[in-house]
């Protein structure tokens, strides 16, 4: 069965086709971002790959081909938008397709001919997110998108569509088999124009939101948790969400002095610019090399439990996401992140619920019991109180200790963690750091660090997803450039998410000690165990639980 999506492309994949015959692509992934469509679309990718160039020929021939058509290319910066999207603009639309109609860059429209509109908009404007919510537009082109919030993305995806003027000529209709074949008409059943969301942006880090989106290897992006007209739930990928990555030495029309140039930068330059590769933030506080990246597996989760000692660490949120890590330190120092709590909007008796059951795990055949932890860290900032004067006799700590709100069982005794920022980054590069004379303890080849991350699959989901994503995407923050260089200072930046990075952060600061090499258990008949059986039996009520002939005699042979 045909793919609907592919389906309803033929009217503009026709048209691409007698397009391509006078043009002559940089790359072949170009004209698949020409010809995909009507749905949201990302081309992502380093310099002088041709993603500005693409767009805006995509722009002018929706704008030829629907008469009428309304459509806003917007970028972050005033300055930027007039010296680079509207030029390259400019270079594709010759002068004949609006020399009767008006172009006013300095009112930042271009009417043509055929009484199509493009306006050109900046996020700099104090009211931008109103003037989007008034917008009347068919499509919208957001240029360097990685410099966009995902609200105005949202709120001007909701007002594609709006404008009502642009026309369906009849051999559009005819080229898709008739009207019956049309996939956009309104409630009367009349065509109306598909609408347009587009894309280009330079890669950034996994935690983007335009990642979690678009990208493939993006959990978000296959999950479903959208609910459709007809009652059935659609993920991004679904709703067509598509992403192009770019590699600008592919570009057929770049010189070679452009891509030597660009490949005489810093290694992180080249991968994130040149190469259009994700998650390789300019600035890179850690690189996690493959060997710390361990596929999750039932079976390891019992290897951990039985040679490592446990602990977790938590960094508490309240709108904004709570993140709990479970780790593992064996009798070598190897430091295993096991297990990934990750939830937003919730109050302490959920989170703590959540953790409790998590942190379970089963002592014989239809019996569970909670794992043993040396210790439990947590952000620093849990136990402040405010003063008496302002009413503070309790912090956030105490909710998780509260035995009134939930179940004994479930409660938690935090830990301060150590908070100390720069000597934290500097030991968690120390643990990634691949020593060529360590084994892997998993593995068993040399070449190993010292941190693990025991990654979700789809038979362990518990693994770890968010700390691998933002630990990587931690990047300091850039005061500058020299020679062409940037600079950057010790400060991290803090719009980067950082809710599961810090519990890494808290364990790795408490220098955790190695697992015992061996567990000597006690003679269970020697005077330590029988006395403490003796006053485990006292606090669990067994002397109540005597007769009074029983106690007697228990006093005789005592000597009381």
């Amino acid at each position: 069965m045909q793919d609907p999506r592919q389906r309803n492309q033929r009217h503009l994949s026709g048209r691409a086709g007698n397009l391509a015959l006078q043009l002559d692509w940089a790359c072949p992934e170009q004209r698949e971002i020409f010809e995909y469509g009507p749905y949201p679309q990302l081309a992502s990718g380093g310099f002088g790959s041709g993603k500005t160039w693409v767009f805006c020929l995509k722009i002018m021939m929706l704008s030829t081909v629907f008469p009428g058509n309304r459509g806003v290319i917007c970028r972050k910066v005033h300055k930027e938008l007039e010296q680079t999207t509207m030029k390259t603009f400019f270079k594709v639309c010759p002068p004949e397709l609006y020399d009767k109609g008006r172009r006013s860059d300095s009112e930042k429209i271009l009417r043509l001919n055929c009484g199509s509109e493009i306006l050109w908009m900046h996020m700099e404007d104090e009211d931008i997110m109103g003037i989007l919510r008034g917008l009347e537009i068919n499509w919208i082109f957001f240029d360097q998108a990685e410099e966009i919030s995902e609200e105005a993305f949202d709120v001007a995806s909701a007002r594609l569509g709006r404008w009502d003027q642009a026309i369906v000529p009849p051999s559009q209709i005819e080229m898709v088999g008739g009207i019956d074949n049309w996939k956009w008409k309104n409630p009367a059943g009349e065509p109306i124009v598909p609408t347009y969301a587009m894309l280009a942006c330079n890669p950034d880090s996994e935690t983007h939101w335009l990642y979690t989106r678009f990208h493939p290897e993006s959990p978000e992006h296959y999950k479903r948790k959208f609910r459709m007209p007809s009652g059935a739930m659609a993920s991004y990928a679904d709703l067509g969400y598509k992403l192009w990555c770019l590699d600008s030495r592919k570009n057929k029309f770049l010189t070679t002095q452009n891509i030597e140039q660009m490949m005489s930068q810093d290694e992180s330059f080249v991968r994130r610019f040149v190469e259009g590769k994700w998650g390789i933030p300019e600035g890179q506080i850690h690189a996690i090399p493959e060997e710390s990246i361990i596929e999750g597996d039932p079976e390891i989760l019992d290897w951990i439990r039985g040679n490592c000692q446990l602990y977790r660490a938590l960094d508490h949120g309240d709108a904004a996401p709570t993140c709990c890590l479970w780790f593992g330190v064996d009798k070598e120092g190897n430091v295993f992140a096991y297990r990934e709590y990750y939830q937003p909007n919730e109050i302490v008796s959920v989170h703590r619920e959540a953790i409790y059951k998590m942190s379970l795990t089963k002592s014989a055949p239809g019996q569970e019991e909670i794992e043993k932890y040396r210790d439990n860290l947590a952000d620093p900032s849990i136990f402040y109180k405010t003063q008496q004067k302002y009413g503070g006799r309790s912090a956030i700590s105490d909710e998780w200790d509260d035995s009134i709100i939930q179940p004994r069982k479930t409660a938690i005794s935090w830990s301060p963690a150590d908070n100390d920022e720069l000597a934290t980054r500097n030991r968690i590069n120390q643990y990634l750091r691949v020593d060529p004379n360590r084994m892997h303890p998993i593995r068993r080849t040399k070449g190993a660090p010292r941190l693990f991350f025991i990654k979700a699959s789809a038979s362990y989901p518990n693994g770890c997803d968010h700390v691998l994503k933002e630990t990587r995407s931690q990047r300091r923050l850039k005061v500058g450039t020299e020679l062409g260089k940037p600079i950057f200072c010790d400060e991290r930046d803090d719009n980067v998410v950082d809710h599961a990075y810090d519990p890494l952060r808290y364990f790795i600061a408490s220098r955790p000690p190695v697992a015992p090499v061996e567990v000597v258990k006690p003679n269970p008949m020697s005077w330590n165990e029988v006395s403490a059986r003796h006053d485990r039996w006292l606090r669990r009520g067994g002397w109540q639980r005597q007769s009074v002939l029983q106690r007697k005699r228990y006093q005789l042979m005592r000597g009381v």
